[in-house]
């Protein structure tokens, strides 16, 4: 018989992994959602604080960037998921070897296309 080594975890820790429970179960789509309204949160409070010292330009350029960028990907979820995972997968190599050679997109956006029409459907 095997010994369990039990962990015993603080009152904080429990609450905190209560919570993880419940943000992991919520569906992907949800949780994306919601980061994007607290960036748009952020995003207001980093506009306000331009607003005040027009000096500390760079954190709110950042958020104003990534903000769109997680909403246009909350809005496209449902397209999203109807994509392949092999696109996934192929899709950063790719992308690494067009920045390095931006003249291999002649190559890759036509093939790209060609796979994406002959591919099977689900």
């Amino acid at each position: 018989m095997a010994f369990e080594k039990r962990v015993l975890y603080s009152p904080v820790e429990q609450n905190i992994m209560i919570g993880m429970k419940r943000w992991y179960s919520l569906p992907l789509r949800t949780r994306v959602g919601i980061i994007a309204v607290a960036l748009l949160v952020v995003a207001s409070a980093s506009v306000a604080q331009y607003f005040a010292d027009p000096q500390n330009t760079k954190p709110v350029y950042g958020i104003i960037k990534c903000t769109p960028i997680i909403l246009l990907f909350w809005i496209a979820w449902p397209d999203l998921a109807r994509i392949p995972r092999w696109v996934y997968y192929v899709s950063v190599p790719i992308a690494v070897i067009c920045a390095l050679r931006p003249g291999f997109l002649w190559f890759v956006i036509p093939v790209t296309l060609i796979a994406l029409f002959i591919m099977p459907k689900k």
